[in-house]
């Protein structure tokens, strides 16, 4: 549709105080508007003089526009989409600012809805949850709520910053969306350590890693090969949930600038302390299994007459997977930087 005929679909749906049309047309008058800026530049200002003109128009609509966005949020059983359209034509409309507040009210309350469920239905996973013979629930419950939560804010703000992009309309309505998400996923990460025993498999690898890396482990210091599979499983799931706290992170800075610094201090040092725990217990099963590796060596005859020692492919597996494990889930250049040097650390076993 071409410019003047926007400008007529306009002035016959404000006519007939049509809320979609009006905003459909203001919306093609824009665009129409913005793509003849590069042609004459005379025809162009006469465009953008007739746009204003049709936007100091469509302003006599906001008072509708703001009084069925108060009845798209009114009730117990709100429909997100349709209180997203509404709030859409306040936007499109010139009365973000004015809207802004009762769709928050609206939006925040909602997603507060949904992301209590999604702890209600972590604690109902947890109560019956398997356990193994080793006594660790299974855990994937907790990656999967903590995946869908996340994801469920992230689509919820694409689709509010597809309807403005006026950064303090933004932050008031995104916010509180943040605020619950933080708070939720902090308490699932919190519950989910505790499952995991991650504080005493840390104190176990602190220990680890104040002795000489040199020094030949024996007893109660050489791990059973269950408690290496649990470990190992652990740091699967905790590289993802760090992966996915540190993507979240990534995206409220792309979304709106400025979302979530106010509040989110508990969720990065979360995130921080997170990184800093997967790295100490990378180390610590990179130095167990090589350990493990190194006791069980024999030679291996690649071909009549030469030999290697098994140590060689059995550590290459494991280095594979720890940095595998890094490389796609832990994506800051720093953290990548710690465990490379204390994987190196860790190969001082084999010039023993």
């Amino acid at each position: 549709m071409s410019f003047e005929e926007s400008v007529t679909a306009f002035y016959v749906a404000l006519a007939e105080e049509q809320l979609d049309q009006v905003c459909q047309a203001l919306s093609e008058m824009r665009v129409s508007a913005i793509r003849s800026s590069d042609g004459d530049q005379e025809v162009a200002a006469v465009r953008d003089e007739m746009l204003r003109n049709c936007e100091a128009k469509a302003q006599t609509l906001q008072a509708t526009a703001l009084s069925r966005l108060q009845q798209a949020c009114t009730g117990s059983d709100v429909d997100v989409d349709a209180a997203l359209t509404a709030f859409a034509r306040c936007s499109a409309l010139g009365a973000a600012d004015e809207a802004a507040a009762k769709f928050s009210s609206c939006l925040s309350r909602i997603f507060a809805t949904q992301a209590k469920a999604s702890m209600d239905h972590v604690r109902s996973s947890k109560q019956t949850a398997k356990v193994n013979e080793h006594g660790y629930i299974d855990r994937a419950f907790y990656v999967e709520s903590l995946s869908e939560l996340l994801t469920g804010a992230t689509d919820i703000m694409n689709a509010v910053a597809d309807v403005t992009g006026e950064i303090q309309v933004l932050k008031q309505v995104l916010e509180p969306i943040h605020a619950s998400c933080a708070d939720i996923a902090l308490q699932m990460v919190q519950m989910y350590a505790g499952d995991a025993r991650m504080a005493a498999w840390e104190r176990r690898a602190n220990a680890q890693a104040q002795r000489d890396p040199r020094q030949v482990l024996e007893g109660d210091d050489v791990e059973a090969d269950e408690s290496l599979q649990m470990i190992d499983l652990f740091l699967d799931e905790l590289a993802f949930i760090i992966r996915v706290l540190a993507s979240y992170t990534a995206f409220l800075a792309t979304v709106c600038e400025g979302l979530g610094q106010d509040a989110t201090g508990g969720f990065q040092v979360k995130v921080q302390e997170l990184c800093g725990v997967y790295v100490l217990l990378e180390r610590f099963y990179v130095f167990q299994s090589v350990h493990k590796a190194t006791a069980i060596a024999e030679p291996q005859e690649l071909e009549h007459g030469v030999y290697v020692s098994s140590v060689v492919e059995d550590v290459s597996f494991v280095l594979n997977k720890a940095f595998f494990r890094a490389s796609q889930w832990c994506v800051r250049r720093s953290f990548d930087d710690s465990l490379t040097i204390y994987l190196l650390v860790s190969l001082d076993v084999l010039v023993v």
